[in-house]
């Protein structure tokens, strides 16, 4: 009777065919998991996982297959930092604002990737972004960035090169932070990663300083000081509407309605990487229309006849624009030479270190003292939250204090 063949048993280690399999390296005694699962491009491709054991190599293929049969595709190739945040850039940030976009571009190229550039994007972890965040509020950033990179007015270095000790402030720390979890949020989107790790490490909040406006008397007198300007009806509008300077260089006779003494601000200028950009307005409650003030409309009118007849003098150089306040020859003004005009305006005023934005604050803070209700000098300011509009009038002046005080000592007393 020929001898039967001995059953063959079956290894318990060795997975079932599609199961994929577990072996063992010969050139370092580590054990490799690999199984073909859903990737992030839409197919199937072999992946590897690594364990120092048999059991961890097991339980890290599992995990992977767990993953891929619940649909959660893994990424088609190992991203590091320094590559997936440029890549993030150029998809998805150049769709913002200018100056938004250099904002992100600077806190990549300066502080992310030169920190954790080299971590794998899928192996970052809370602790990494935590001590990168503490090193970075640590850090001086004339030594981070080089002195070429601080302006001028805030180096406080000696002849031999010692360093001004500038740190990050809380506001751009923050804004660092905020740089790193947007674009690890656009990784979750892609399935990338499964978790925001930069969500989970907590920043410092930081504190504005909010201007507390001007004193009516103090308003009167930087527009009397303007009299005779070519931009004296600018600063009434500043004065009454509580327009932004990039607003105020980009409003044009289309968005003005004398006739029905209305106002809407639909565009803004701002100079970005050496550039001048008109944008669209900084948020749909930004585009609002406003009801102009009897002397806006009257100083307006005004204006709109002398510029007729500045332009018909100077005919052979005008570029025209349709802008209310535009430069001697008709193209937008650069707003820091607005910034220029009024510092010399502040001069003649007898008023140093008051802000061009300090007549936005003024608007706010007077009708709140006028008893309009906050909502209502929210539209008119155009916040995106009353909190804002809350917060400007909460710099109260000394003799709003003194007054409600006043009136607690009457009662008492």
């Amino acid at each position: 009777m020929p001898r039967q063949p001995r059953p063959r048993q079956s290894n318990p280690r060795r997975n079932p065919n599609g199961e994929g399999s577990i072996y063992q390296r010969a050139s370092d005694g580590r054990w490799v998991g690999q199984a073909y699962v859903l990737t992030t491009d839409g197919t199937r491709k072999r992946k590897f996982v690594y364990g120092a054991t048999w059991e961890e190599a097991h339980a890290k293929l599992i995990e992977l297959k767990s993953k891929s049969q619940r649909g959660i595709p893994v990424p088609d190739r190992a991203w590091k930092i320094s590559d997936y945040l440029p890549y993030w850039l150029a998809a998805y940030v150049t769709d913002l604002k200018p100056t938004t976009a250099r904002g992100y571009e600077s806190a990549v190229r300066l502080h992310l990737v030169p920190a954790l550039g080299t971590k794998r994007l899928d192996g970052l972890q809370v602790q990494h972004v935590k001590a990168f965040m503490d090193d970075f509020r640590r850090k001086c950033l004339c030594c981070t960035n080089g002195l070429d990179k601080i302006r001028p007015a805030e180096r406080r270095c000696c002849s031999i090169g010692q360093c001004c000790q500038r740190y990050p402030s809380a506001r751009q720390i923050q804004f660092v932070h905020a740089v790193l979890r947007n674009a690890l949020q656009h990784a979750m989107r892609e399935e990338l990663i499964s978790r925001n790790v930069a969500k989970l490490v907590r920043v410092p909040s930081p504190r504005y300083k909010v201007g507390k406006g001007l004193s009516v008397d103090q308003v009167r007198r930087i527009l009397a000081a303007s009299a005779g300007h070519r931009l004296h009806a600018l600063y009434v509008v500043a004065a009454t509407m509580g327009l932004r300077r990039g607003e105020l260089v980009g409003l044009r006779w289309s968005d003005v309605d004398l006739d029905e003494g209305t106002l809407r601000i639909q565009q803004t200028v701002q100079r970005v990487a050496g550039q001048l950009h008109v944008l669209d307005a900084k948020t749909e409650d930004s585009e609002a229309v406003l009801p102009l003030p009897e002397v806006t409309w009257l100083t307006l009118m005004e204006h709109q006849e002398r510029q007729e007849a500045e332009r018909a003098a100077l005919a052979g150089v005008w570029a025209e624009h349709d802008l209310v306040f535009p430069s001697e020859r008709g193209t937008p003004m650069e707003p820091t030479n607005l910034s220029r005009s009024f510092a010399r305006l502040r001069e003649a005023a007898d008023l140093p270190g008051v802000r061009l934005h300090d007549l936005r604050h003024t608007v706010v803070s007077l009708l709140m003292e006028l008893g309009v209700p906050p909502h209502v000098v929210q539209a008119i300011a155009r916040h995106a939250d009353v909190k804002v509009t809350l917060k400007v009038y909460a710099h109260a002046n000394l003799d709003a204090m003194r007054q409600a005080l006043g009136k607690l000592d009457g009662r008492l007393s």
